[in-house]
């Protein structure tokens, strides 16, 4: 038998729209074979003119169609012929001498009250729920102190879109709601439903609420499991891609001795570049360590250099002055850390083309950072060792030039 699919144009809480609909097909010789919110499958026969109504009837996942209902339903000449959403049953019969399913529209209200105090919990929840993702939201952006590293460097931007689509929702929600309310309500009051009225044509609603959830998930996807694995693994330092780094022999001068963790060919993880991949930018991290000191101290530079997308390069500068905010708390475990607290110093030097140039030294001077943003880049530079990064600001400005 040939099945015909069709974009579902009436909402499913629009209980006689609905009823229309499904009636005006079948004088077009389409049934009702499975309904879908989206779009329905019809099977094709002669035309002939059916009645169709809806029942509420709730159904966990795991349970059984309520088969003693449809067998006295099927007595009375009606046929289930699909189900909404696990919450509603829909009837047909082509008998004109079939009885309604309900004559006391006030006992047929009551039935219908309880899809209402369902449908009113899961408003309530949804609202909760969004409550609840926004609250998240707000943590994941706050709680390391830098909100824009962490929209573009996680996947709070998925999470932030799909909070966008769970408000943009949430219309839809309660208008189904209200939709219920007032066909119980006149049902209630004692008022015989018509079992017809107008629908719309089309509805696009429904592709775009499809597209959308497809895409926040797609991009949930790309960046928690597919991005991290294309940043191609760790490289040598002069295979950095997009800007020269700051060199840290350039730093120490003639007293510069590389330290290698290098053997047989491995990766040397004192000196490597390595790029990330997220879905807001890209990151390329460059370290490069010297010989340690006697007393353990560490020789060593590290830069974080970002390239943002063109709508993006907004955020470049402010990016720039979060990073070296940071870098001031020395938050790392081991290399960027201080037991002792000290003031820093820090000097802005403006640039040509350069929207942030600054330079900070603690005033132990152990620690020294710098960051700088132009266009759609910037970057951070720490450093601990002998040189003086004032003496290279040149070179730092010309890593985002």
């Amino acid at each position: 038998m040939k099945y015909i699919r069709k974009l579902t144009p009436v909402d499913p809480y629009d209980i006689q729209g609905l009823e229309s609909w499904l009636q005006d097909l079948a004088l077009r010789g389409l049934y009702l074979k499975k309904f879908r919110p989206l779009f329905c499958t019809f099977s094709q026969g002669p035309a002939r003119p059916i009645r169709c109504r809806i029942e509420p009837h709730h159904r966990q996942l795991d349970d059984d169609l309520p088969w003693s209902m449809l067998e006295l339903y099927e007595s009375y000449g009606w046929e289930c012929v699909g189900e909404i959403s696990g919450e509603m049953l829909i009837f047909a019969t082509q008998d004109e001498n079939a009885p309604e399913l309900h004559t006391d529209p006030q006992l047929q209200g009551e039935l219908w009250r309880k899809l209402v105090r369902r449908m009113r919990r899961g408003a309530v929840f949804s609202v909760l729920t969004i409550a609840l993702a926004a609250l998240f939201s707000g943590w994941m952006l706050f709680e390391n102190g830098t909100p824009i590293l962490t929209l573009l460097t996680t996947t709070a931007p998925a999470l932030l879109l799909y909070l966008v689509y769970s408000l943009a929702g949430l219309p839809g929600l309660f208008a189904q709601l209200r939709a219920v309310t007032r066909f119980t309500r006149r049902l209630e009051e004692g008022e015989t439903p018509s079992h017809r009225a107008p629908y719309p044509k089309r509805k696009l609603s429904g592709l775009i609420s499809l597209s959308a959830a497809c895409g926040v998930l797609a991009l949930l996807i790309a960046g928690q499991l597919v991005l991290p694995f294309t940043g191609g693994g760790l490289r040598r330092v002069e295979d950095a891609e997009g800007f020269v780094p700051l060199s840290l022999e350039a730093l120490e001068g003639a007293d510069y001795r590389p330290y290698t963790m290098s053997s047989g060919g491995f990766v040397d993880y004192a000196n490597f570049s390595d790029r990330e991949r997220y879905l807001l930018c890209t990151q390329w991290e460059v370290v490069q360590t010297a010989q340690w000191e006697e007393d353990g101290q560490w020789n060593r530079l590290e830069i974080l250099w970002y390239h943002l997308p063109a709508p993006l390069s907004l955020l470049s500068e402010p990016l720039a002055r979060e990073l070296l905010q940071d870098a001031m708390g020395l938050n790392e475990d081991i290399w960027w850390n201080a037991v002792n607290p000290a003031a820093w110093d820090v000097t802005y030097t403006p640039r040509e083309h350069t929207k942030l140039l600054a330079l900070a030294k603690r005033q132990d001077g152990k620690f020294q950072t710098a960051a700088a943003a132009a266009g759609d880049k910037a970057v951070l530079v720490r450093y601990t060792g002998h040189g003086d990064l004032a003496d290279h600001l040149d070179e730092i400005a010309g890593m985002v030039a």
